[in-house]
């Protein structure tokens, strides 16, 4: 029985997203409906971003909410600025009912307040000019109260969840195009805040699909007190096995979006790609977008992936789909939804999970018993290791993507803070991008970014570290100042990529050169 659910597992392909749900996932339908676009009247043809991103921006969006990391990076790690929990308690939060929606959707906002009006602003997230976002609209509603006391279940779930009233609803309209939003919310008080939401259009053909990481983003909240990683207390003893979406992300409130995301958007919505926007929960759905696009993109930081998005994203890329990951640590923890997907569900071979041997429901590392799938067999390298500062070098610099950087062959402080490689699980051939050689905890260990591209022709780069998206804006949590050349370069590389994604399937005009074989045997080495 538990090979067979293996080879369920393992093989689903990309039938999936053409056909039925995955039978053993039934939350997968939750949200699903039958959608039109056209009452919206989108412009959404091709070239619609350039034209988008033509329109005037709003370069004081951010103005008063400097970046604040989420909870994964505390206060004991150097570095950090600001760290979590010394900054002045916001004044004014919120979340959505809901992490994205398209045309005639409503979405729900719940804030809690100071008893004073609220103005909401809603700003769609690009170039724009290089203001970085356009002010689609605002409004301002009735005093806020501040909402109830969160609840927390007894440990160890220790799930943090809030039950405020809807304070407003945001309707999906003509006004509010496809994209990635940030809904802003000000009350005169002594600190705004910033809640994340996605708008995509399932019939958007485009060449670039960009996928929201809000599982990861969720996994690693601190509201309140608790996440899956650390408890109160700051350790990993009392961390949450269940964390909601019915509050409010710490930091500045946007989750990880500013830091592990907005920078590759910004520099796609500047060439004027065609895109589409969507989170974790519409691959988790297999929406019909995934018909309609050539790439799949994500951000410096897509650690969650449910059964579903996996099988969804590796039916994709074997009929000819590209993935990009720029980051690192992607597609290693397997999780699971429930609550009508309000949930996230990380026991993590806890002995309290109950399902901790069924390979279907178990909740724990993707390449750990009893799933097995090692994520290198998707991206061709997988996490090995976090805490790491180094370098990048570029044995080939003048092979795609490498050779528009514009000064030596080396990226300096880019690597880090987790990282991967290809040396040390199974997985397909790949070519080397670049690579690291570092000493990891007394263990020589060599990181390395990698391309490979398969039967039909689609191309998969995963570019190793999650310092590589921060990098682009010197806004890396634990690396503040990355030199002018290494952002520089990372920009340009970056958009080298970008624009090689809109040719169709990377391995039709630019085949993987194998530089290491590939590995059939699983080392011992899954985890430094």
């Amino acid at each position: 029985m538990q090979s067979r659910a293996l080879t369920v597992l393992a093989r689903i392909g990309f039938v999936c997203v053409l056909a039925a749900p995955i039978p053993f996932a039934p939350h997968a339908v939750a949200y699903t409906k039958a959608v039109t676009t056209s009452s919206c009247g989108w412009d959404t043809s091709t070239g619609w971003v350039a034209r988008e991103n033509a329109k005037a921006g709003n370069s004081n969006w951010a103005s008063g909410i400097p970046p604040e990391y989420s909870g994964d990076y505390m206060s004991s790690e150097a570095g950090v600025t600001p760290p979590w929990g010394k900054g002045t308690k916001k004044s004014v939060e919120g979340w959505t009912d809901r992490p994205s929606g398209t045309c005639g959707d409503q979405i729900g906002l719940y804030i809690t307040g100071n008893g004073r009006p609220v103005t909401i602003k809603i700003y769609r997230m690009g170039f724009y000019g290089g203001a970085g976002a356009r002010l689609v609209t605002s409004t301002t509603i009735a005093a806020v109260k501040a909402g109830t006391k969160a609840s927390i279940t007894k440990a160890p779930t220790s799930t943090v969840s809030t039950n405020w009233p809807v304070a407003w609803t945001l309707k999906i309209n003509r006004a509010t195009i496809p994209g990635q939003y940030l809904l802003r919310l000000d009350d005169k008080g002594p600190d705004s805040s910033f809640v994340p939401l996605t708008i995509f259009d399932p019939n958007i053909k485009s060449s670039i699909t960009f996928v929201s990481s809000v599982l990861t983003w969720q996994a690693y909240n601190q509201w309140g007190g608790y996440s899956l990683y650390k408890g109160t207390n700051m350790t990993r003893g009392t961390r949450s096995t269940i964390v909601s979406f019915d509050r409010p992300y710490d930091g500045d409130g946007s989750g990880q979006f500013r830091y592990m995301e907005y920078p590759i958007l910004k520099i796609a919505e500047q060439l004027g790609l065609n895109m589409n926007y969507i989170t974790d929960f519409e691959l988790d759905s297999g929406v019909q977008s995934l018909r309609n696009t050539t790439s799949l993109l994500f951000g410096g930081h897509s650690e969650y992936w449910t059964a579903n998005m996996r099988n969804f994203a590796q039916g994709a890329v074997d009929n000819g789909t590209n993935l990009v990951s720029l980051g690192g640590n992607a597609v290693y923890a397997h999780p699971r939804l429930q609550a009508n997907r309000r949930q996230l569900v990380m026991w993590r071979s806890s002995t309290a999970d109950p399902n901790r041997n069924n390979p279907v429901l178990a909740t724990t590392g993707w390449r750990q018993y009893p799933i097995s799938q090692p994520e290198a067999k998707l991206l061709g390298a997988q996490y090995v290791g976090l805490g790491v500062s180094a370098d990048y070098t570029i044995p080939h610099p003048n092979r795609w993507p490498f050779m528009t950087m514009t000064h030596p062959a080396r990226l300096q402080s880019i690597v880090g803070r987790e990282v991967d490689s290809p040396l040390y699980s199974v997985g397909p051939a790949v070519e080397v991008l670049a690579d690291s050689a570092i000493n990891f905890h007394g263990k020589a260990v060599t990181i390395m970014a990698t391309y490979y591209t398969n039967a039909k022709n689609a191309g998969v780069i995963d570019i190793s570290t999650n310092g590589w998206t921060c990098a682009i804006d010197d806004i890396c949590p634990w690396h503040p100042n990355i030199s002018k050349d290494t952002k520089n370069d990372a920009h340009l590389i970056t958009e080298e990529i970008l624009k090689g994604l809109t040719k169709g399937p990377l391995g039709v005009w630019r085949p993987a050169i194998i530089d290491v074989q590939a590995r059939t045997k699983i080392s011992a080495l899954q985890r430094i």
